[in-house]
């Protein structure tokens, strides 16, 4: 592909979404834009660069429905079209820091999922007036350089929920259920597991509510 011209919505394309800046850019976006004036700069993208990174897939065909470990999972779970981001319900350790910190929507938050077992720290929009009385932070995840640059550190979280577009699933999906599922945007690309509490069709596709999150 280098010194091939590319435009930058092929360039979009190609690159896996996760806005995580190790390109040194904010956003796969922005990276595009110089690819599409410098094509052979694709290979400061780490998730392309090495062949042996699994990539969600764009199409079924391309699903080889085993993570980074080598492990099976059933279906990937992609973000909702209206999303900056995969959308995650969050207990935070301490909640009283929510009121404390004054969190509110659109507020950036950085945090780890600890209660998960997830080494890496998450970054996230905050989609809705934050649950006072139960804890409860509902946000949108983005790449880290959003936290660089104007997030608010809330220590360790427990992921409650997960909620979007169940994709390529090779089984029939059925609520009440738990299965092994890959979140298209994770930047360690490994299987977590849930149970599925909301199972709705919509236009978009498979709509899913996923509870008792595991990295499992």
């Amino acid at each position: 592909m280098a010194g091939a011209f590319i435009n930058v919505d092929e360039a979009i394309s190609r690159l896996p979404g996760k806005d995580c800046g190790l390109c040194g850019r904010k956003s796969c976006a922005e990276f595009a834009k110089l690819l599409s004036r410098a094509p052979e700069e694709m290979g400061r993208c780490v998730f392309i660069a090495h062949s042996d990174q699994p990539q969600a897939p764009a199409t079924l065909n391309e699903a080889t429905y085993r993570d980074i470990l080598g492990r099976e999972y059933d279906f990937i779970l992609d973000k909702l079209s209206t999303d900056v981001g995969p959308r995650e319900t969050i207990l935070p350790f301490n909640p009283a820091n929510l009121e404390r910190l004054g969190v509110k929507t659109g507020d950036v938050l950085v945090g780890r999922p600890a209660a998960a077992g997830c080494p890496v720290s998450h970054c996230g929009v905050v989609a809705s007036e934050p649950d006072y009385f139960n804890g409860l932070v509902e946000w949108q995840v983005v790449g880290p350089l959003a936290a660089r640059e104007r997030g608010t550190d809330i220590g360790m979280y427990t992921p409650i929920a997960y909620e979007g577009l169940a994709i390529f699933p090779r089984v029939e999906l059925s609520f009440g259920m738990r299965y092994f599922f890959l979140p298209r945007y994770c930047m360690l690309q490994v299987r977590h597991s849930g149970l599925v509490n909301t199972l709705t069709k919509t236009r978009e596709g498979l709509y899913v509510r996923l509870e008792g999150i595991m990295l499992a």
